[in-house]
């Protein structure tokens, strides 16, 4: 019946019909207007990701520095068990010889081996005992670390201190010990003004300074001081007295403090030449050579002659040294074991002629303090491996151009061109069922025509009896999928035998990947092509944000008016079928009376 209609559920369904139409018809086709333009500028964010990478690569194959990809560099090894070798981009060219006749080593000496659990013959209380460990520097000088080792009274049981705890306590203090400068006590005042100069691991800070109280003064100077990455400095207060303290640290820094144009340094008693801890010259380990012993090794951090312990010596009056046999002065003398609990004498387990690596190179008798070699030829490590007997052939280090990784860098060119290109390609063609995105747009047919001419063109200012373009280094080009590693022994030949013209054919002025980098670099950055393009769109699309909003509204506004109007009809519907059913009852009533 026709009055079904404006039932709830019909009322329901007119409203809704309303709207899908009106919809259909006002809202849907802005929508899909917003749809394709922000279609377009996803295309031109993925056009702009793939530009980036590319640039960045173009950015690697435009130059023609020494350091550049072209100019890399392999080395290889004749025989990788005693030798091997890394060459970096710019090495030297060239085959070389070596034998390997020493390995280098690290300077090492040993304590006198003592019963773990005995008490310590020479530590018989409490207290802090200092010593020094020297190096060398590795340039003929020396570094220096002053150690300070404490026994605790808690260290002490039935009255003595164990050999166990003494050496582990030495140990420790060792391996955790920083340079530490610590000034003798002042009071009062200082008449003195000037500077010093710091120099921490080689770079050298001025520090100022101006008479007055000591408390100002060092003030003064912390402050200065810890504006040095790498220290940190304090004012120690004991009542009226002030000391200086300087902490470096990383322990494999150096401290110097020198040069002072007043008397402060004189007053503070400073006197610090490449002060270094101890835990960046040595490292100190207890071990167990017999059952129920313990001996302490030192071993320098650095192998070769000219990074070795010169120096172990107790100062201040300590005896921690002396305790486990190691207060021996600048004496070298040599271990030996003698095979039971405190027989052995300590001493150094190398001889200082037997600390550097030698070997012999393109015939030449050669020393290094290290087994990794950075300096006999330019751009190249050399590792050495282990000692050769008179038997062994000649290892051969041979330094070439790097051809493998040079190619790899082409292909990479050849993969991100071809990325790019054939997304442009599939943006902006229409096959029978698709319309690309960007199907007409100029932009997206500019850059196609870009890598097309660069592809297909000659190198401007290149012979052409030279290598000008990329198919004579044997990459050809397909209009439909780009380019592509025809022939790799063409490539190959030519990086091998006509490098210099390769590396033209990309980094001259009108080089292949320069002037790539030149012709889309206007597309990128917030000033870019691409940026004002998207920044087009988006306006359009706030744009249409703004009349699908109002449509919407609009439809919103007349679908309720019209239910209004239903609701009405609804009312005055059951009015009437309220009054008729009253009339059919009454008819009905009177006659049956």
């Amino acid at each position: 019946m026709a009055y079904d209609i404006l039932t709830t559920s019909g009322i329901n369904n007119l409203v809704n019909s309303y709207i899908s139409n009106e919809t259909q018809k006002r809202v849907t086709p802005l929508t899909n207007r917003k749809s394709y333009y922000e279609n377009i500028i996803s295309a031109y964010s993925t056009i702009s990701g793939k530009l980036d990478t590319f640039k960045t690569l173009l950015s690697d194959l435009k130059s023609a520095a020494t350091d550049s990809i072209f100019y890399s560099k392999a080395a290889t090894s004749s025989n990788t068990d005693f030798a091997t070798a890394v060459s970096s981009t710019g090495a030297t060219e060239g085959n070389n010889t070596i034998r390997i006749n020493q390995l280098a080593k690290n300077d090492a000496v040993l304590s006198i081996d003592l019963d773990s659990t005995a008490a310590s013959a020479v530590i018989t209380a409490p207290g802090t005992h200092e010593f020094t460990i020297k190096t060398g520097d590795g340039e003929g000088g020396e570094f220096i670390s002053k150690v300070s080792v404490a026994f605790d009274a808690d260290d002490f049981s039935a009255g003595y201190i164990t050999n166990e705890t003494l050496m582990t306590k030495i140990q420790n203090a060792i391996n955790a010990d920083k340079a530490v400068v610590l000034s003798s006590s002042v009071t009062g005042s200082t008449a003195s003004s000037g500077s010093f100069v710091v120099d921490l691991n080689g770079t050298e800070t001025t520090i100022n300074y101006s008479a007055g109280t000591y408390s100002d003064v060092l003030d003064n100077i912390v402050s200065q001081l810890n504006d040095i990455d790498g220290i940190t400095a304090e004012k120690v207060v004991n009542g009226s007295d002030y000391q200086l303290k300087v902490t470096v640290n990383d322990s494999s820094e150096y401290i110097t403090i020198k040069n002072d144009t007043g008397t402060l340094l004189t007053e503070l008693g400073v006197n610090v030449t490449k002060e270094k801890g101890a835990s960046g010259l040595v490292n100190a380990s207890v071990f167990t050579p017999l059952s129920g012993s313990l001996q302490l090794r030192i071993t320098a951090v650095e192998s070769g002659y000219d990074y070795r312990i010169t120096d172990l010596s107790d100062t201040g009056g300590g005896t921690a040294l002396a305790a486990v046999g190691l207060n021996l002065g600048t004496a070298r003398q040599s271990f030996v074991q003698n095979g039971s609990i405190g027989d052995d004498t300590p001493g150094y387990i190398y001889t200082t002629d037997l600390l550097n690596a030698k070997i012999d190179f393109n015939g030449v008798n050669v020393e290094r303090n290290s087994n990794v070699i950075t300096d006999l030829i330019s751009g190249t490590t050399i590792n050495l491996k282990s000692v050769m007997q008179a038997g062994d052939a000649d290892v051969n280090i041979n330094v070439s151009k790097d051809v493998t990784k040079i190619k790899d860098k082409i292909n990479e060119f050849i993969a991100k061109f071809n990325d790019l290109y054939s997304y442009l390609r599939d943006q902006t063609k229409t096959t029978d069922t698709s319309r690309g995105t960007l199907r007409g747009d100029s932009t997206a047919s500019a850059l196609i025509s870009l890598l097309n001419t660069i592809a297909y063109s000659t190198v401007d200012g290149i012979d052409s009896n030279k290598i000008n373009t990329l198919s004579k280094i044997g990459i050809t080009f397909n209009i439909d999928s780009g380019l592509s590693l025809s022939d790799s022994d063409q490539l190959e030949d030519a990086i091998k035998n006509n490098l210099s013209q390769v590396v033209d054919l990309f980094t001259s002025t009108n080089g292949i990947a320069a002037k790539l980098y030149d012709s889309i670099s206007p597309y990128l950055g917030a000033d870019g092509y691409i940026a004002k393009t998207k920044s087009t769109y988006d306006s359009t699309i706030s744009s249409l944000n703004d009349s699908i909003e109002a449509a919407q509204t609009r439809i919103d506004k007349n679908a309720s008016a019209l239910r209004l109007r239903y609701q009405k009809l609804q009312v005055q519907l059951a009015s009437i079928m309220s009054a008729q059913n009253y009339f059919s009852l009454f008819s009905s009533s009177t006659t049956g009376y």
